[in-house]
C-alpha cells in the first residue's frame, strides 16, 4: 500500500486602501504598490490595473509559471516564453464573469524535435494551473511552437 501523500496549505494577503475616486493601492509588505481600479468600461480609468486584467494575467502567468517547472524538471530547454491573453466578460445567469480565457503562448525551443515533449508539458500545465483549476471561466490554450537560434 502507497503512503498517503500529504499537501501543504499556503495562505496569500494584500491589503487594499481607497485612494480616490474609483482607484486604490493594493500592496504587500514584500512588493512594490500596484495602483488598481475600475476599467474605463465601468467608469474607471486606463491607467491603473483593474481586477479583471490582474485575474486574466494570473491565469496566464500562472500557466506560464507551471510550463516553466516542468519543463525544467522534464529537461527541456527553451529558448523563450512569451504569451497574450485575452479575457471575456460577459453578463450571464444574472451577473456579470468572466466566461473565458484565452492564451497564445509562443514558445522556441533549441530543437523542433522537442516539440512532442513540449505540447505534452503545456497540456499538463493547463490542467494543473491551480489558477485556472480555481476559477469557472473556461480556459483555452493555442500554442505555438517554434525552433530558435540561441545565437546573435
Amino acid at each position: 500500500m502507497e503512503p498517503k501523500k500529504t499537501y501543504k496549505a499556503y495562505q496569500f494577503k494584500n491589503a487594499i486602501e481607497w485612494k480616490s475616486a474609483r482607484k486604490g493601492i493594493m500592496t504587500v509588505p514584500e512588493h512594490a504598490p500596484v495602483e488598481v481600479g475600475s476599467p474605463p468600461e465601468f467608469k474607471g480609468s486606463a491607467d491603473v490595473w483593474c481586477p479583471e486584467e490582474m485575474l486574466v494575467g494570473a491565469v496566464n502567468t500562472c500557466i506560464m509559471l507551471t510550463f516553466l517547472a516542468y519543463a525544467q524538471n522534464r529537461k527541456l530547454e527553451l529558448v523563450s516564453y512569451r504569451s497574450r491573453a485575452e479575457g471575456a466578460l460577459e453578463h450571464k445567469d444574472g451577473k456579470y464573469r468572466i466566461t473565458h480565457i484565452a492564451l497564445q503562448p509562443v514558445i522556441g525551443l533549441k530543437s523542433q524535435e522537442h516539440r512532442p515533449l513540449a505540447e505534452q508539458i503545456l497540456k499538463n500545465a493547463k490542467e494543473d494551473c491551480f489558477i485556472s483549476n480555481s476559477v469557472t471561466a473556461t480556459v483555452e490554450v493555442t500554442a505555438q511552437f517554434g525552433a530558435e537560434s540561441t545565437e546573435t
